[in-house]
């Protein structure tokens, strides 16, 4: 792949570190097991006190959690209510009689009402999302382990051999914790690895790395992000913004802590920037809600120069520390695109 301005050009090879298959899978479990499964993750981590660090740390993400639990409650709040309605139109003799009637009518209406709202309203993707990590953290998800053992000899075997300027891992939401911990896998399987190759650099955005931090059970995903925090070699820089509900906004990743306003050149360091100053203001009224939409536009191309420009960190002409930062790109390019310094190029 190849960018380029009036006066630079850059070579970009892109390469996927994909587990799309293991979700589209999971999407594939049936109505029954989804809600079994769902229910048993929701009791643990309210059991161990998960969702109670989430409302600490995040209490939007808190929210996001709870919101496939609450629709599900509140349908089938409704479907009892409807099935009473139509029971008591319904001429019977007795209680005795209705009863298995309303029972039935309830758990019909319920299930096909969720089988109709689950797929349109992301119920069934955020639910797919807690059982994953419920999975993960108590070590039921080995297909994960063994493609994060494929992922780390990738980076490692990349690192060796590559012969770029830098080599960029993107980790968005809840692949974030998976890249961080793959390149954990990495440094494992070669310490020097960022010290004997092209520069090694981790971009973290919408992340959610916490979700599993926060559990007890989460301690690969803590020592991993405490051991690529700790190779100063690496270059970790994480993006959060108030926008996105569906990460955590002012939380560190690392010491598991809320941080200031002032909190940037840490290990990673952390970057506040807000979505409505990349985007156009009609389109970031007309998808403020739409919480997908402002979560994924990490990862999309902005309609106006910003502090965070994805495009720009992973495909233009500056190095990944002076994309990255806190001034971002915006002051370093003329108006027709030109680079302004060869700062960086």
């Amino acid at each position: 792949m190849e960018a380029w301005g009036p006066n630079w050009k850059t070579y970009i090879t892109l390469e996927m570190l994909r587990w799309d298959d293991l979700i589209r899978r999971d999407s594939g479990v049936r109505l029954v097991p989804r809600l079994v499964q769902s229910a048993v993750a929701l009791f643990d981590f309210i059991l161990t006190g998960t969702v109670f660090r989430y409302a600490i740390a995040s209490w939007k993400y808190a929210l996001f959690f709870l919101f496939p639990y609450c629709c599900l409650l509140l349908i089938a709040f409704c479907s009892v209510g409807l099935s009473y309605l139509v029971v008591r139109l319904v001429p019977a003799t007795s209680w005795v009689g209705q009863l298995p009637l309303g029972i039935v009518l309830a758990f019909a209406i319920f299930i096909g009402s969720v089988l109709w709202i689950g797929p349109k309203r992301r119920i069934n993707h955020i639910l797919d999302d807690a059982i994953f990590s419920h999975q993960f953290l108590y070590g039921r998800r080995s297909e994960i382990d063994k493609r994060l053992d494929d992922f780390a000899a990738l980076i490692a075997n990349t690192a060796r051999a590559a012969e770029v300027d830098e080599i960029l891992i993107v980790g968005h939401s809840l692949g974030a914790a998976l890249s961080v911990a793959a390149v954990a896998r990495a440094l494992k399987l070669d310490p020097l690895l960022a010290t004997h190759g092209p520069k090694l650099c981790i971009l973290t955005v919408g992340a959610t790395i916490p979700k599993f931090s926060l559990h007890p059970m989460g301690n690969q995903i803590r020592e991993a992000a405490q051991l690529v925090a700790g190779t100063t070699a690496i270059d970790w820089v994480e993006y959060q913004a108030r926008d996105d509900a569906i990460s955590f906004y002012r939380f560190d990743p690392v010491t598991l802590k809320r941080i200031g306003r002032d909190h940037s050149d840490g290990r990673p360091k952390i970057r506040r920037v807000q979505i409505h100053s990349m985007i156009d203001p009609v389109r970031f009224r007309r998808h403020r809600f739409d919480f997908m939409q402002m979560h994924y536009q990490f990862l999309m191309g902005n309609d106006r120069r910003s502090v965070y420009d994805y495009c720009m960190i992973t495909c233009g002409p500056l190095a990944f520390n002076v994309a990255t930062s806190p001034s971002g790109a915006v002051g370093l390019f003329e108006a027709n695109g030109s680079v302004m310094t060869a700062r960086g190029c």
